[in-house]
């Protein structure tokens, strides 16, 4: 089973959000408290029944809504409070056109056998599905002809919806970070939970499983009590209250929940156990590793084909080799088909895994929590985005992007930074784009405005821009306020002679180096004219050509010069408003 979509209504900061979840793997990113662990919980909640409690509902709402979106079904719970009462409505099931045209062909099959265990089992649990009373002696020809008929009469009807559903049991592992530092909870969660889920469906004899046992005996008792409340006269008094009452009868509400049982592994040397309690967090999180990476190889629950891994911030503690190494074990599960959710902090996760794959969430001043994820054409988008070397982490989480198109004003942009702040500019989130090596405008632009606002982006450019810079420009949506014009027909001409002059001037200083004799202001001066003249001419080789003997020129090396040595009263006045806004 995989799970393709979570819709969430009024959860904590969950107030109205989709998300969708890739068939391999999905890791969920974001700052603290913004929604992830929360996203895991309502996960928890659908598939495993886990309670809501007052707390959960977001300020603004009194309903909780959760849908869970599988292959074959749509499962919805809903829960509404009151003052400090909750009040959890049956959960919904709706399934789809396909999934009950595939039943049908297959119970009408001539191939299906009920002599056969397997199928009498399928009848039981589907009967079961579509709200049947099954017991150890129904009769599955019965079982069958209702479920047939049930089919025949709602394939059509798009509000048919199965009351009082369960999510179906399925093979799941759900671990967080204490799970991951505890060897015993977490080799109970990811080797036991399963054998105890199974247990339920265990045989007594031929005809009865545990779980019919027990409901048969709870069901039993209930009836009992019943007649025991009417035979006493109770009905009588209650109806001194209750004018209209005609009977009591007490029906018990039955969920098969994992057997108590608890485990602890022992590991031992030489007959005697060795004390995990005083090795360090990391030192039992690399053996929770070692049991994980045996758990890749291990059989499934023949119920499922696949298995459904929900982690909660695995990472913690864990140095960076470790974490490299618990993510190639988690794709391990997920190319053996099975699907991965995790959410994470770790820079060294996100940047090793598709930009497809990440879903980034975060809260608004309004305490609601967004998502933002390649959408259409995600695979397309992701590669696009990888082939200019565009690092996960900058990708979803900087602050600031700004698009040049040539290596002086990179480097240029880089280095001044760096003078003015004493911090790199990649320490504040700012991401420098050369728009050289983007090979697909269309599919870049639609990656990057999925993930970010216009407002947080700028562009520097020449009068002599690129075609693909405009259509950059126009498919972004770029206001003018964030378009920065220097230069001329080159970033450099857009400085002074004197800046141009004095800024190479000191590199040389500083590299125990002469300029050459040929570098001199008025030669700077003239050839500027001579490009100003003749539109033919490139100021930036005019300038190596005045440099010639001297310390090496490439557009890198003279914009870094230009960012170490320009003062901010001398930058360009359009490149003093750029660093006005990112610094």
């Amino acid at each position: 089973m995989k799970i393709n979509k979570l819709l969430v209504k009024g959860f904590r900061s969950l107030q109205d959000c989709t998300i969708m979840f890739e068939s391999d793997l999905t890791v969920i990113v974001g700052e603290n408290d913004g929604g992830k662990t929360s996203l895991i919980d309502c996960l928890k909640i659908i598939t495993q029944n886990q309670p809501v409690e007052i707390d959960d509902f977001n300020y603004n709402s009194q309903t909780i809504e959760l849908q869970v979106e599988i292959e074959d079904f749509i499962f919805k719970k809903v829960y509404k409070k009151d003052s400090a009462t909750i009040d959890s409505l049956p959960m919904e099931a709706k399934p789809t056109r396909n999934f009950l045209e595939r039943l049908k062909t297959e119970l009408e099959s001539n191939e299906f056998n009920l002599t056969n265990q397997r199928n009498q089992e399928k009848i039981k649990s589907t009967a079961k599905l579509f709200g049947f009373t099954v017991r150890s002696n129904s009769a599955l020809t019965t079982l069958r002809e209702n479920i047939l008929r049930t089919i025949n009469d709602n394939t059509d009807n798009p509000n048919f919806k199965i009351e009082n559903a369960q999510f179906p049991n399925f093979n799941n592992i759900q671990l967080d970070g204490k799970h991951f530092e505890n060897v015993s909870s977490f080799f109970k969660e990811v080797f036991l939970k399963e054998r105890q889920n199974s247990i339920w469906q265990e045989q007594i004899d031929e005809n009865k499983t545990i779980e019919t046992f027990i409901k048969e005996k709870i069901d039993g008792y209930s009836e009992e009590v019943a007649n025991k409340m009417n035979d006493s006269g109770m009905k009588d008094k209650i109806k001194l209250f209750i004018k209209s009452l005609t009977d009591i009868r007490i029906e018990p509400i039955y969920q098969t929940k994992d057997l108590n049982i608890d485990a602890k592994i022992k590991f031992l040397e030489n007959g005697k156990e060795i004390n995990l309690q005083k090795k360090g967090d990391g030192t039992k999180r690399r053996i929770t590793m070692a049991l994980l990476e045996f758990k890749k190889d291990e059989k499934l629950e023949e119920t499922d084909n696949s298995a459904i891994y929900l982690l909660d911030e695995p990472d913690t503690h864990l140095h960076v080799k470790a974490q490299i190494e618990l993510l190639e074990t988690l794709q391990g599960f997920s190319a053996n088909g099975n699907q991965v959710i995790l959410t994470t902090h770790s820079p060294f996760l996100i940047n090793s895994v598709n930009p497809n794959q990440i879903r980034l969430l975060s809260t608004d001043g309004q305490n609601q929590t967004r998502i933002k994820h390649l959408q259409d054409e995600a695979t397309m988008s992701a590669k696009i985005l990888q082939s200019i070397g565009i690092e996960n982490v900058y990708l979803f989480f900087a602050k600031t992007i700004v698009f040049v198109e040539g290596e002086t004003e990179d480097h240029f942009i880089t280095n001044h930074f760096l003078q003015r702040t004493k911090k790199t500019i990649n320490s504040n989130l700012i991401k420098i784009i050369n728009v050289k090596g983007i090979q697909n405008i269309y599919g870049f632009a639609k990656g990057i405005s999925e993930l970010h606002d216009p407002n947080n982006i700028h562009v520097v450019f020449d009068n002599d821009a690129s075609a693909e810079l405009r259509e950059l420009i126009d498919r972004l949506n770029i206001a003018d306020d964030r378009k920065y014009n220097v230069g001329n027909k080159e970033f450099e001409d857009s400085f002074s002679d004197e800046i141009l002059f004095n800024c190479w001037k000191l590199f040389h200083e500083d590299n125990k180096r002469q300029c050459p004799e040929q570098w001199t202001l008025d030669n700077i001066r003239q050839a500027r004219q001579e490009c100003l003249d003749n539109e033919a001419l490139k100021f930036s080789e005019k300038l190596r050509q005045l440099n010639v003997g001297g310390k090496k020129m490439t557009k890198p090396i003279f914009g870094n010069a230009l960012g170490h040595y320009v003062s901010e009263d001398h930058l360009p006045p359009r490149l003093r408003e750029l660093f006005t806004k990112i610094i």
